[in-house]
This record gives C-alpha cells, structure tokens and sequence, in this order.
C-alpha cells in the first residue's frame, strides 16, 4: 500500500506523554534500583533509566504517523524495527479513551484502538486533541457502515464535536457508596502491598525504620522475653492493622478505578465511563461480547451483591492497554439479571435449567484436595514429628469442600447459550452465547477414563488463553458426547458475528 501523504502526526505535547509512560515501565527496576543499592549507584540506575526514557520518547514521537484512508486505519511506527498496520474500519471492535489531569490540562487525550486479533490493541495514539479524537470516531463510525462519501474525509477536524452521552440510555451507575464496598470486597491492594512489604524487608535500612517507627508506639521490642498473651496482643494488633491496611487502600485504588462509573447504550453500543484522576471511556459494540460473567464472595454474598464481568473479543489485558472488562463492578443480583436482559434481550435467561454434575463426583474432588493435604504432610512429619499429623485434621472440611462442590456446580444449554457455574466460596457464573463458539475440545485425563468421565471446553474470540471460564468437570463420557453433537450441531447452523 502506498501512502501518498505524511499522515497524521501525535500532538505537540506528545512526548511529555510518551516520557511519563515510559518511566511508567520503569518504575520496577527504578524500585529495585533506589531500594537495593545507595550513593553513586543509585544514582547512576536512576539516570540511566531517564536516559533511556528519553530515548525512547523521540523515537516514538518522531516516528509514529497514521492515516485515515477511506476503508481503513494505517499506523506507522519505529526507526530500526519498523511496523505498518492496517486495520479495516469494520474489524475495530472498540475504541477507548484515556483522560488523566494532565490530559485535561492540556486538551489531549489517548485513544485506544482495539480489534479481534489478539492481546493487544491494534494501536495505542498518544496523544491527539479531542477535536481529533472526536473526528476520528466519526470517521470510523461512518466509514465502518459505508455512508461516507469519496473525498469526504477533511483534515479540519475543529469543527467535529466530541460524541458524548447525551443520546444514551442509562444502564448502570455505580454509587460512592458500592465503590467503597467494592474496595472493601476486593482486597486489589494486597499484591501490590505484599511486593513493597517485601523489597522493603529485604533492605537493612528501612527494615531498621520499620523498627524504629514501631518502637516509639510500642516501646522496644524484646521478642526473646515475650509470654504467649504478648505474642497475642501483639499478633492480633499487627493483624488489625494490615487488614485496615489493606482495606483502605483497596477503597482508594477502587475509588482511582472505578469512581462515577456508569453504563448506557447508544443503539447497538455499550459506553462506558469512570475513573478519578484518570477518566476512562470505552465504546464496546454489544455484538462483540463473548462471555458474560457474574462473580460472587463471601463478602458479595453479605452485602447481597454480585459482580458482572465481560470478555470482549481480543482479550486485550491491563498490561497489554486501556481494558474494559465491567458491565457492574457491584450490583444486587435481581438487578444483575435486569441489567443484562437489557444488554442481550435476545437470550431468554428465565428458560436457563440447571443441570448438575454426576453425583459420584464429589469422590474426585475429595481425593484431589486430599492429595494436596497429604503432599506436604510428609516432609511435615519428618521435621517435625507429630506436630505434622495435624493436617489431617483438614481432612473432614475436605470432605464438605467436596459435597459443597458437586452440589454447587452446574451446566445449563439451550438454543442459545451455555452456561457454566462452579465454586463453592468464591463462586461464578459463566455464560456464552452459541453464536460466540470458536471451539469445542473433549478432554480426557487417565482419572478420567478410570472413573468413565471426561470434560468438554468451549472457547470464545475472548477467552483467556490460560482458563477457559466454560470448562464442564466430571461428567460422565456419554453426556460429554451428546453434549458435543448438540453444541456442534447448533454451531454450525449459527451465524457467526464478530
């Protein structure tokens, strides 16, 4: 393809932008950097990194281009490892916006582009205007139906307006209070904090602050001449804290993420808004929804809520770019099933019926988790003797693990979906329109064959490539064969809709 004009560059402030993110790359090995060594070293690794950001900063900005050519979007990009794409107007499946305050201050914001073809976006612009953002909505969004004109496209993008809300009908909208609650169920803050905690032990210097601090509310810790009611007092104050800790920052990190977030439909499209310093906005087709998901804890369960998940197709992950994965972060469930009825009016959720697993197949699953009570068992033994027979005091809850499971779990399939439940704490909900199936597997393991069962997968444009979220255990051959002939029969008369 030969392009015959110089394309559209990124804003002039784009390489402020392109900085931040890749310092952004970097904050690991910075922390590494600052945390693991000192003085002239420590120094060095951090100017080197800033080096290096830099570098990578004008490469990119002075080298990305794209056009908008009449059925199709072509970013170009890199200096020695050069890479064209293409991506036709009708294979976009979302485009998402990204506005922190820095964006906002200067009237710029990131789009990101995002088809069926794998983990990542087909392009990430950062940054252009909003008038171009605008503009380049509209051109996709009419181009992607034909309805524009040969010679059309204009590169005064002023006198485009940004497409807002104002025509969407309300779905979902998430309260200060559900995001609080949110934070609270969700425990997001308890990776991150458990990495810091751990670097940060790992160095003498702030191990010996961590004392000190401690030391001036508590007095010196003589741990040696400590009773058991001290390891308690203290055990339990130490705990106390962590999980308000934890707590807190999970609310804080729930309200960067998901604060004012709501939900409407524009004709076929769902929009998506949300976030505190950094305002997201995502734009997904309801047609390219793969699998919807409804997720409950304990924690759901006492505050009577539920979480609704979606996978769209692409996959794209928060490593990878800007996700878009929520349908209602926190939702009563009677709402939950009124919520997606609206999205997928089509599907008939009243006439789902639950099927159960073969009732033999709790002894599977109590001699699974026997097997990994027994494992570390041993070793337990040898070193410390009795002490390690206590294990199998788990056996009895493995056993109501078991029964739980089985009496749990559950598949559903008519015309239209199939359905998958499972978990007995944490519990979910897994269903996927027929019309959405890629793939149909029939597994087998050596268990399998013993006990005459085996398990049937059912893939999407969406799934994750690790776990398939339709992944039906135990049950017996037969059924997993009729089940196969019906999904592949019904399949193959759908018709297939990216």
């Amino acid at each position: 393809m030969e392009l015959k004009t110089a394309g559209y560059r990124l804003h002039n402030i784009s390489p402020l932008f392109l900085f931040i993110e890749a310092i952004k790359k970097s904050v690991i090995p910075l922390l590494f950097g600052i945390v693991g060594t000192s003085g002239e070293k420590q120094d060095f690794i951090i100017i080197a990194i800033a080096v290096l950001a830099s570098v990578i900063t004008i490469v990119q900005f002075w080298f990305y281009h794209y056009w908008l050519e009449e059925d199709r979007l072509v970013v170009k990009e890199g200096i020695l490892f050069k890479s064209l794409r293409q991506v036709p107007y009708e294979r976009i499946q979302n485009l998402n916006i990204e506005k922190n305050i820095l964006h906002r201050l200067f009237n710029v914001a990131t789009l990101q582009v995002e088809s069926a073809s794998g983990a990542k976006p087909e392009a990430v612009i950062r940054v252009i205007s909003d008038q171009q953002v605008a503009y380049i909505q509209r051109v996709i969004k009419e181009r992607a139906k034909g309805s524009v004109e040969k010679g059309e496209q204009t590169q005064d993008a002023t006198v485009d307006k940004p497409i807002g809300p104002d025509d969407a009908l309300p779905l979902y909208q998430m309260s200060n209070q559900d995001v609080t609650t949110f934070g609270f169920i969700s425990h997001r803050a308890l990776l991150p904090i458990g990495i810091v905690a751990s670097v940060l032990s790992q160095n003498d210097y702030y191990r010996n602050k961590f004392f000190n601090v401690v030391e001036k509310f508590v007095g010196q810790l003589q741990i040696e001449r400590w009773a058991i009611t001290e390891w308690l007092l203290y055990g339990l104050g130490f705990t106390l804290l962590t999980l308000i800790t934890i707590w807190l920052s999970s609310i804080l990190l729930a309200f960067l993420k998901l604060y004012q977030f709501n939900l409407s439909r524009q004709g076929n499209n769902l929009l998506a808004q949300m976030g505190l310093l950094t305002k997201i906005t995502a734009n997904i087709p309801i047609k390219r929804i793969q699998l919807l998901k409804i997720k409950h804890s304990p924690l759901h369960r006492y505050f009577k809520k539920v979480s609704v998940k979606m996978e769209t197709a692409g996959g794209v992950t928060e490593k990878s770019g800007i996700t878009m994965s929520w349908i209602a972060p926190l939702i009563s469930r009677p709402d939950a099933q009124n919520l997606v009825t609206s999205i997928q009016p089509e599907v008939d959720w009243s006439s789902i019926k639950w099927k159960r697993l073969e009732a033999r197949a709790w002894k599977r699953v109590f001699k699974r988790v026997s097997f990994f009570i027994f494992l570390p068992m041993t070793p337990l033994v040898y070193f410390y003797h009795a002490w390690g027979l206590l294990l199998l005091t788990l056996i009895p809850l493995a056993f109501i693990y078991a029964k739980a499971y089985v009496k749990k779990a559950g598949y559903a399939i008519n015309d239209e979906i199939i359905a998958y439940r499972h978990g007995v704490i944490f519990h979910t909900i897994s269903v996927v329109k027929v019309a959405k199936i890629q793939n149909i597997s029939y597994l087998q393991t050596p268990f399998d064959r013993r006990n005459g069962m085996a398990r049937i997968t059912v893939d999407t444009a969406g799934s994750n490539p690790v776990y398939q979220d339709i992944n039906i255990h135990y049950l017996d051959v037969e059924k997993v064969h009729d089940l196969m002939s019906r999904l592949s029969t019904q399949v193959s008369v759908s018709k297939f809709v990216w």
